[in-house]
């Protein structure tokens, strides 16, 4: 069962509503500036930009979280589990090579290379909504290169510093982030956790995060980087035509003539695998990761939203559950946590509420203001449509943009179907709420949607057990379709805070 943080009376959120006007604008203008310091930024074409940063935080209690991140974990592994089972043909060969079908030639070289290897992943976020009953819904996995661990210490770490400023009193930084569970902090124990169980033996393992020319989230990548290196770690940011092969097969990075190579112990890997040169050194990694302690190896099947589809239409049929090995109390999860999700094709099928359905087709045409249609494969929220707000400027922008033309919700859904590796979720209505943020107009208040991402990981112990809060305008909720940030607090942090 879920919780509904945002509505937590904690004594801090009513101390931020009865701030004036001037406090309030101090705060907000400290908070995003320390924000920004701290390297909650994305860098664009024109250089590196704030992320927008919004109070008040989201504040529940450290027991929900990491409840939260449990039911994840457990919703992850069935996950894993039924992917490696339609993969392997349970479902008949014809499902296995529609879904691998969605991906790149090199991800699904990859991922039938590496068939019926269990699944080591050191990060995994899942991404979800709360609804009216405030039960977690889980939208989405990403488990290929999850982001927003840094992002989101940095977002609680500048909001605390900013309330100790406001007050006149001074915080210690690390204790606050102890208190509230420091996300940059469990990724680094999980890929020790990984490391250590694939043989790695070095008691301070060093670290390339290796990640694209010019990444967007380069500066969250630096962040990560320095919190590792305090931790006895030689952690650096790698850009991955770097890396070459040493004359022992591992990874290499050289250095300036007059120092010696970094070899790191561990690739943390923040580059999809479409966007690696296939002849390079980390290409040939990325193909046989064995021995290099790469997490995450590459595993676009656990992020298909094709896959997750699978996984819902199998948790509400006893015989696929069986055929897949899903087991009772497991299907019962994720029945109760993923909303109604199909892939998007002609057939039969069943409804949300589990009535048949002798075209799935038909009921997605007749029935838009329930439905939310999304890429399989794809991010940043370019693929996604919304069946109650379709027509809007921004659903005819990303239609042209994918189709060439503006479409009626019909002919969306027909111009799906046709080019295939689309599903469709029953839509979870979030409501808004109003949050205060920094504009080029001043500090003004906007209602604006929040989600709710929770972090696990996969085969290895300890579990991350934190969380992140994003906002925006839309009900599409991504920070590259221009979201922005909200402290995500522990009531045990909270507690920490006060504001005279």
């Amino acid at each position: 069962m879920g919780h509904p943080p945002l509505l937590a009376p904690h004594p801090l959120l009513h101390a931020l509503s009865g701030l004036t006007p001037s406090k309030r604008d101090r705060l907000a203008d400290a908070f995003a500036a320390r924000a920004f310091d701290l390297g909650l930024a994305y860098l664009g074409v024109d250089g590196s930009r704030p992320i927008p940063v919004a109070f008040p935080p989201v504040i529940e209690p450290r027991a929900a979280t990491i409840g939260r991140a449990s039911r994840v974990r457990a919703v992850t592994a069935a996950l894993a589990a039924v992917a490696e089972r339609i993969l392997g043909g349970a479902l008949g060969s014809a499902r296995a090579e529609s879904l691998l079908s969605e991906l790149a030639p090199v991800e699904r070289e990859i991922v039938m290379s590496r068939h019926g290897v269990t699944p080591r992943l050191a990060t995994v976020r899942a991404d979800l909504f709360l609804d009216g009953q405030g039960r977690d819904r889980l939208l989405e996995l990403n488990a290929t290169i999850p982001a927003m661990q840094g992002y989101s210490d940095i977002a609680a770490q500048a909001f605390a510093e900013s309330v100790a400023e406001l007050a006149g009193a001074s915080i210690d930084s690390r204790a606050f982030l102890a208190a509230n569970g420091s996300n940059a902090l469990d990724l680094l124990r999980s890929l020790l956790a990984c490391y250590r169980a694939e043989g790695g033996a070095d008691e301070k393992p060093s670290i390339a995060l290796v990640h694209r020319p010019s990444d967007s989230q380069l500066s969250e990548l630096r962040y990560m980087a320095a919190r590792f290196r305090e931790e006895g770690h030689d952690a650096r940011t790698i850009e991955v035509g770097e890396i070459a092969l040493g004359a022992d097969g591992r990874a290499v990075v050289s250095g300036p003539a007059d120092s010696a190579p970094f070899r790191p112990a561990i690739l943390y890997r923040h580059v999809f695998a479409t966007r690696v040169d296939p002849s390079s050194a980390f290409g040939s990694i990325l193909r046989r990761p064995d021995g290099h302690f790469l997490f995450n190896p590459v595993d676009p099947h656990l992020e298909q939203k094709s896959m997750l589809a699978e996984l819902s239409a199998a948790s509400r049929d006893p015989d696929a559950a069986r055929v897949l090995g899903l087991a009772p109390d497991a299907a019962a999860l994720v029945n109760e946590m993923v909303p109604w999700t199909r892939r998007l094709q002609a057939g039969a099928s069943t409804d949300a509420d589990g009535r048949p359905l002798r075209e799935l087709v038909d009921h997605v045409r007749s029935s838009p203001a329930s439905m939310v249609i999304k890429r399989s494969w794809d991010f940043g929220g370019k693929g996604v449509f919304l069946g109650a707000e379709y027509g809007d400027e921004g659903s005819r922008f990303r239609s042209r943009a994918r189709f060439g033309r503006e479409l009626d919700w019909a002919a969306l859904v027909d111009a799906c179907v046709d080019e295939g590796g689309w599903v469709v979720q029953e839509r979870v209505t979030l409501a808004a709420r109003p949050l205060w943020l920094r504009t080029g107009d001043g500090v003004v208040s906007k209602d604006a949607y929040v989600d709710l991402s929770a972090y696990t990981n996969l085969g290895v112990e300890p579990a991350p057990t934190g969380g992140v809060c994003r906002a925006s305008l839309s009900p599409i909720v991504n920070i590259q379709s221009g979201g922005g940030v909200v402290p995500f607090l522990s009531a045990e942090a909270a507690d920490l805070l006060a504001i005279g």
